[in-house]
């Protein structure tokens, strides 16, 4: 529904009251409820007080956002069903009660302080068959604690998970076809075999449970796969092994895992390599790590993986190492 723009006055530079034409007003609902997909959700709420337009409009929306880096209670004016000051948790509770149910939700995106908010909202997300979720508790969490989920989901298209979280095997997520995992921990060997569908994986900083000696990436419709090992953790991956038949781009940076595998490759078209030794540190001399004459053939054996790519970017950092590994090129 488009509105008629209303008047507001404001002073210019002479100290003279001008009227202004008030463009936020005459935009229609379906512009607005566009923008509020980009702010905060508690913004979008507060809303409500501007006049009786405004009132439900924050319940059409098919994007929330929810964040709690800024404030422990979020403050809202009475608001019919919200009280003065609430807490974070409880307002989740009061956006998903009281959001218009016809609406489909399509995205949903948490920074969160606490696991009984994020499991709320990741199960909520499925049920409702949301499109694309996003969990960042990067900043708040200080040990590593599991996500629950217990069901499987058809229409999840989007998933990423950022901070310190055990990613286990979960049920079958068929729709599937985008997982980013930043700084978790994986506590499988064979996590991804769930997805059937999944084209693109992203791991970056991610970790293995202390006592898994291998990650195997299994992923039949896998297209592009992106890993960036962990330099604040300098203890590679023991072995990585790769099937993925339909694998068209691949990116390693970081550490160079001891040991690495790949079936066929038949449709490799680009590789992006940017790799470094790793060195332990004096506090990790209990753990063990290869020597760099095992992780210079660690690396030529990469090379020899990838040999059908038909484009191959070597870092200059990677150059280097290789350099040092004239002799075992051959």
């Amino acid at each position: 529904m488009k509105r008629k723009a209303t008047a507001s006055y404001t002073f210019n530079g002479h100290g003279v009251l001008e009227q202004q034409e008030d463009r936020l007003s005459s935009l229609p609902d379906v512009l607005l409820i566009y923008i509020f997909s980009f702010i905060d959700t508690k913004l979008a709420v507060q809303s409500s007080i501007l006049s009786k337009r405004w009132l439900n409009l924050w319940t059409l929306l098919p994007v929330l956002n929810f964040d709690s880096s800024t404030l422990e209670q979020y403050e809202i004016h009475n608001l019919g069903n919200f009280s003065h000051k609430i807490t974070f948790d409880n307002f989740i509770d009061k956006v998903l009660a009281h959001r218009n149910g016809s609406i489909k939700i399509d995205d949903v995106n948490i920074k969160v302080t606490d696991h009984t908010s994020m499991d709320k909202v990741f199960n909520y997300a499925l049920a409702r068959g949301v499109l694309n979720l996003s969990i960042d508790c990067s900043e708040y969490l200080t040990q590593y604690r599991p996500i629950s989920c217990v069901n499987a989901s058809d229409s999840l298209i989007s998933l990423t998970l950022k901070g310190m979280l055990d990613f286990d095997r979960f049920p079958v997520f068929s729709g599937l076809v985008s997982l980013r995992l930043e700084r978790v921990k994986i506590v499988q060997p064979e996590p991804f075999s769930s997805f059937p569908n999944l084209k693109e994986l992203f791991l970056v900083n991610c970790k293995l449970r202390s006592d898994l000696p291998v990650l195997v990436v299994i992923g039949f419709q896998l297209s592009r796969l992106t890993i960036f090992s962990c330099f604040y953790h300098p203890i590679p991956y023991g072995k990585l092994v790769l099937m993925t038949p339909k694998l068209t781009l691949l990116e390693l940076d970081g550490l160079i895992p001891m040991s690495f595998e790949a079936s066929e490759l038949p449709v490799l078209d680009t590789v992006h390599i940017d790799c470094c030794f790793s060195f332990p540190r004096v506090a990790d001399r209990n753990v063990h790590q290869p020597d760099e004459n095992q992780q210079k053939i660690n690396l030529i054996n990469i090379l020899w993986s990838i040999r059908n790519a038909k484009c191959v970017h070597l870092s200059p950092s990677t150059v280097k190492l290789l350099s040092l590994s004239h002799g075992k090129l051959v």
